[in-house]
């Protein structure tokens, strides 16, 4: 390889030397014609032969040179030389002669000859040759130098130091860690620090051996340690292949399986025991060798029946490692079993009657419908006791559940076999009648059920003895007709109860279809009202209120009024209930509240100085409408704090007392007056007039209805009129419908009235107009007394 390098370079460098000795042989030869051009220019010009001559002689005295010619105008040789000894070669990259014309003396534009020259190239390219040999002799004897002084340095420097470290290398004692002196004058050298790099090498391999020594010492303490602990273990340990037959398993294993381990220990499987669902453990066995769950525990429960004939279940737990193997454990975990079949029937009992809770109630009615298939029907019975919450309000929580005990007590009397009671919460019960298709039935059932209830039952109270009579509301479905399943059963029963419960106590209805349009027509409104909210169908209606002695209208009563778009007008009584129930009271009241205050804005800006007074939910108190919330739109509105009056009911006064006093005191002390509206139909109305911080009350229209023909409603009117007087409370009669209803009112005493004999609830826009008019009625009236 070095010679073919050798070679081909030489070859390139005797090629180049070549082509630059010709170079400069024809760059020679152009400088000697312009050196002698101005002379032989002067002897063309002459026509000098002899000067020419001359000339031509100077040229041949040069050694590359062959021929010299000097040539005047027309080709006319002037004078012309050549070196007889020559022989005319020319190479092939100079195969014309050298050429110089030969301008005029006295006008360098005008040519008047040339002088032509011919190289002696023979001459020229031996000396070329000789000087390329002679670099090339040189190049050689450098060349050998070098790989002398380079194989004396690898040998000196390189292969000697490193044939010492082999040896050195050979003669440390495996395990002892010995090291490597670094060669003598290499301190500092790559080879000291390859030395250094096999020490550093040689230092990690030892530590590294002394780690997997230390490492293999640990694994022997750990297996005999597991070795123990899968001996000793309490929890059976075991391996096994897919078909269940045991490689290995211990003591614990053994005892679980088969109390006592086996004599012959050869070909024994997994399933070499009475378990209740043997195919339940090779699926788990199948499962834990699965592609998607290799590495990963499975485990399930399962129940074994050991020779004795006693149920014991043991978990088994299973993973497989990848090579085909099952290791598993087990574990007995019988005693949690019992105590979750315990808590299970505790989850499904009702603990204070000891019948079924609505889980063991859904359970049951569950297992019945499972039957239905094979033409089996019930009917499913839900009471609801009347009047519950009194008695555990008057009597105490003792005394309410003394009287769920006895409605249990008396519900085992009544019930049949196959019959299942259950209290599904509460005073709810729920009773499923086994086979008891016929209406009739059910209905002479029930009949005598609440016979059986209503019998008084005498109870000991703080106060004493008291006897009490226990009514309840029920509805009743029947499988399959009114549901095929627990839900559908069970909501068909509740919209009988619903039902019942509206048309009153003591009563009982069977599931009707059209229950279910009914609970779809009040899903739709409930839809409808939380969009008219959005959509601006609700607004504000305003019903006059009048002082009945000068006949002036003072205020007004605002009135939500609902504009649907397909059922037209909706009554209040239909939606407020339902914004109660469904949580957008507090909403509507504070759309309430701000366009009131912006009527009564725009009324006093034209000089009307009425009020407006806004009736509040008990839902809304305290917290959907604090006091603050009702002074800051005052005061957004401009407005003082008389003209927004404040009506509520007795409902609000019978839930949180406390909170509802701190709310009305707050409300009194920035100046708002407070209504109790439909005052009289409550049960305690007398004591709040005293206890609560009222401005004014409002006779019910129940009680001015009739009050022209019926002696007593009069009589109850001006006791009314009579004793709010007495404590300084304004009397605010409702349903003024006739005029016989205003002279009475009037004279009785009556501050204030409304009702349709002056004017419905109008739009603001149109109330200015029905304020004049309703005075001028007035003051006809007047004026006809």
């Amino acid at each position: 390889m070095a010679l073919l390098v050798g070679g081909v370079s030489s070859y390139f460098i005797s090629q180049s030397l070549r082509e630059r000795e010709q170079s400069q042989a024809i760059r020679s030869l152009s400088e000697a014609l312009e050196t002698v051009q101005s002379t032989a220019s002067i002897a063309a010009f002459t026509n000098d032969k002899q000067l020419a001559g001359e000339v031509i002689q100077g040229l041949l005295r040069n050694s590359d040179i062959l021929s010299v010619t000097i040539v005047v105008a027309g080709d006319t040789v002037l004078a012309n030389g050549m070196r007889s000894s020559a022989k005319v070669f020319a190479p092939e990259f100079m195969d014309k002669p050298l050429s110089q014309p030969l301008a005029s003396p006295f006008n360098k534009n005008e040519t008047i000859g040339k002088i032509i020259l011919q190289a002696d190239w023979p001459t020229i390219e031996a000396r070329v040759k000789q000087s390329t040999r002679d670099t090339l002799y040189l190049l050689l004897a450098e060349m050998i130098i070098v790989v002398l002084s380079v194989a004396a340095v690898m040998v000196f420097f390189v292969i000697r130091p490193i044939k010492k470290i082999s040896d050195r290398l050979h003669q440390i004692e495996p395990g002892l860690g010995s090291s490597i002196l670094v060669p003598e004058g290499h301190e500092k050298t790559e080879i000291g620090r390859l030395v250094g790099d096999i020490n550093d090498l040689t230092g990690r391999l030892m530590m590294l051996l002394e780690e997997a020594r230390a490492m293999q010492r640990q694994q022997q303490v750990a297996q005999r340690k597991y070795q123990n602990l899968f001996d000793c273990a309490v929890s059976g340990i075991f391996v096994a292949d897919r078909d269940g037959h045991l490689d290995s398993f211990n003591q614990a294993f053994a005892t679980l399986m088969w109390r006592s381990k086996p004599v012959n220990q050869e070909n024994l499987s997994l399933f070499d025991a009475a378990w209740s669902r043997s195919d339940l453990i090779r699926s788990l066995l199948v499962l834990a060798l699965e592609q998607e769950t290799i590495g990963r525990i499975v485990a399930d429960d399962f129940l074994l029946l050991d020779r004795r004939g006693e149920e014991r279940w043991l978990s088994i737990a299973v993973t497989a490692p990848g090579d085909g193997t099952l290791q598993g454990t087990m574990t007995d975990v019988t005693a949690r079993k019992r105590e979750e079949m315990h808590a299970r029937q505790l989850a499904s009992l009702d603990a204070l009657t000891g019948f079924a809770n609505r889980q063991g109630l859904l359970e049951a009615i569950g297992q019945h419908a499972a039957r239905g298939h094979a033409q089996t029907s019930f009917a499913l019975v839900i009471l609801n006791l009347d009047g519950f919450k009194q008695i555990n309000e008057s009597l105490g929580l003792p005394a309410g559940d003394e009287v769920l005990g006895i409605v249990a007590e008396r519900i085992r009397q009544f019930i049949q076999p196959g019959d299942i009671p259950a209290r599904s919460g509460g005073d709810e019960f729920v009773i499923l009648f086994d086979g008891a298709s016929p209406e009739s039935a059910v209905d002479q059932r029930l009949n005598q059920f609440f016979s059986l209830l209503q019998q008084s039952h005498a109870m000991m109270t703080l106060e004493g003895t008291r006897v009490i009579s226990l009514r309840a509301s029920a509805g009743v479905a029947f499988y399959p007709k009114d549901g095929t399943n627990v839900h559908q059963l069970l909501r068909s029963a509740e919209l009988a109860l619903m039902s019942a419960r509206t048309a009153g106590s003591h009563s009982y209805h069977f599931f009707e279809p059209s229950m279910l349009v009914a609970v779809e027509h009040r899903r739709r409104i409930e839809d409808d009202l939380k969009q008219a909210i959005g959509e601006g169908e609700l607004y504000l209606g305003f019903q006059p209120i009048i002082n009945l002695a000068a006949g002036k209208v003072i205020g007004a009563e605002a009135l939500m009024r609902w504009a649907h778009p397909t059922r037209g007008m909706v009554s209040p009584d239909v939606f407020i209930p339902l914004a109660e129930e469904i949580g957008v009271i507090g909403e509507l009241g504070l759309l309430v509240l701000e366009n009131a205050c912006r009527v009564v804005s725009q009324w006093r800006s034209v000089g009307h100085p009425l009020y407006v007074s806004v009736n509040v939910s008990a839902l809304q108190i305290p917290n959907l409408l604090p006091p603050s919330v009702v002074l800051d739109a005052l005061k957004r509105h401009g407005l003082p704090d008389d003209a927004i009056a404040i009506e509520i009911t007795e409902g609000v006064l019978m839930g949180n007392v406390g909170a509802a006093l701190e709310w009305m005191a707050e409300l009194g002390a920035a100046g708002l007056r407070i209504y109790l509206d439909d005052f009289g139909t409550g049960y305690s109305s007398l004591s709040y007039l005293k206890r609560f911080p009222l401005n004014a009350v409002k006779i019910d229209k129940s009680f001015i209805r009739d009050l022209a023909e019926d002696s007593n409603d009069k009589a109850l009117v001006n006791a009314i009129i009579t004793m709010a007087t007495s404590l300084t409370l304004d009397v605010i009669a409702e349903g003024v419908e006739t005029e016989a209803h205003f002279k009475m009112l009037r004279d009785m005493g009556c501050h204030l009235g409304q009702g349709f004999l002056f004017s419905p609830a109008v739009k603001a826009e149109l109330f200015a107009d029905t304020v004049v008019d309703i005075e001028q009625r007035l003051a006809l009236m007047n004026a006809a007394d």
